[in-house]
């Protein structure tokens, strides 16, 4: 097997990634009349993003770390262009779209969305600070624990000593 740096393996990732991107946006483009595919999708592709942003953090070679976060940008741009595209239709007066949906329809829509993502926001919040507190109880059983297993090693200690003498006492 050839020797492969930590840097190196994070490349093929990450050209794994890329490649899920195009299929995503290959996807998109022959959905692009199912909106909540489009969302979906979208959804996903931003997934990856994360994923490719966490990956190149892993890359040493600042040369292709340079070309990865170039790459990472123009998705990203991609993504946004297809989410401005999702939000507020393409532009084309296509008899196909169904009838254009006026700026207070858009508006109402967007503001839905703001909504949702607030409310998604404030659900991923508490759960985040229910966790956190879970962890901090779960802490403090840990370290109990922990004080009561040196106690019971210490009583062991001292019962092991008093055995021995006990023996010896006995064989005397």
């Amino acid at each position: 097997l050839p020797c492969v740096s930590p840097g190196e393996e994070s490349v093929g990732t990450m050209e794994d990634y890329f490649a899920d991107l195009d299929e995503l946006f290959a996807e998109i483009k022959s959905s692009s009349n199912n909106k909540a595919k489009v969302d979906e999708l979208l959804m996903e592709a931003d997934d990856i993003i994360t994923q490719l942003k966490i990956e190149m953090a892993s890359i040493s070679n600042p040369e292709e770390k340079n070309k990865a976060m170039a790459k990472t940008k123009s998705y990203e741009k991609k993504i946004q262009a297809y989410k401005r595209k999702a939000l507020l239709g393409d532009g084309e007066g296509s008899a196909s779209a169904g009838p254009q949906m006026s700026s207070v329809e858009k508006s109402k829509e967007g503001l839905h969305k703001l909504k949702n993502a607030k409310q998604m926001l404030a659900e991923t919040e508490e759960v985040g600070n229910k966790v956190l507190s879970d962890l901090a109880v779960q802490k403090e059983v840990i370290k109990r624990s922990t004080n009561t297993m040196k106690e019971t090693n210490k009583e062991l200690s001292i019962a092991q000593k008093l055995a021995n003498k006990m023996g010896r006492w006995w064989r005397a």
